[in-house]
């Protein structure tokens, strides 16, 4: 599960997508096997390259990375990216 989650996350980046909200409830894995797949990509925000920074509050408490929490009612940017990592890692803990 934890690197079909990590390869889907990379294919959405590669592809210049953020989600943004990675959570339990935002995965679908099938049973026996099969293909997991991300669903709800109301948060998501496009992204030109690993470096793009975002300034907006999106996700879910519990699931938001460190940095993002740390920007509300601020104007801090974060990596849109790298705060989509932690929230897997948060999922999978």
């Amino acid at each position: 599960v934890g690197r079909q989650l990590f390869e889907a996350i990379a294919f959405m980046h590669d592809n210049g997508v953020a989600h943004v909200d990675i959570k339990p409830r935002n995965i679908i894995i099938p049973p026996r096997g099969g293909k997991l797949t991300i669903i709800d990509f109301s948060s998501s925000v496009r992204v030109r390259d690993s470096k793009h920074m975002f300034c907006g509050i999106a996700g879910t408490k519990g699931y938001i990375a460190p940095e993002v929490r740390g920007s509300r009612g601020r104007k801090s940017k974060y990596n849109p990216i790298m705060a989509d990592l932690w929230s897997c890692g948060k999922t999978l803990e």
